[in-house]
């Protein structure tokens, strides 16, 4: 049984995401080639081009969602959780022994044990 820890779900999405980026980088001159075609008047291939914008939206919403699984990992990976708080437990730690330092200065030695 593999163990997966947000590093690991972190450092698989970012891969994800580059390889999404090397996606756009290729459907960007895809488009800049459709751009061009459609200034200089050319005739356009509704089919082939059809295909190249619904690449780009579907990439689009791709992106998006690694974004989002990316954001995801990297939150809890810091313990925030989905309402976007974290808690400090080191210092909630730190707060409690200096509480009960406190408390273990101000009584008796024998009421609370040490």
């Amino acid at each position: 049984m593999t163990i997966i820890t947000p590093d690991v779900a972190a450092a698989d999405t970012e891969d994800l995401l580059n390889s999404v980026f090397d996606s756009v980088r290729d459907l960007r001159r895809e488009l800049q080639d459709l751009k061009q075609r459609v200034r200089t008047g050319k005739d356009l291939d509704k089919t082939g081009d059809g295909k190249t914008l619904a690449s780009a939206i579907g990439l689009l919403e791709t992106c998006q969602k690694v974004e989002n699984r990316l954001a995801e990992c990297r939150n809890k990976s810091r313990g925030i959780v989905q309402g976007d708080y974290a808690l400090d437990l080191d210092k909630a730690r730190a707060d409690i022994a200096g509480k009960l330092d406190r408390i273990r200065a101000a009584s008796d030695p024998g009421q609370v044990p040490g």
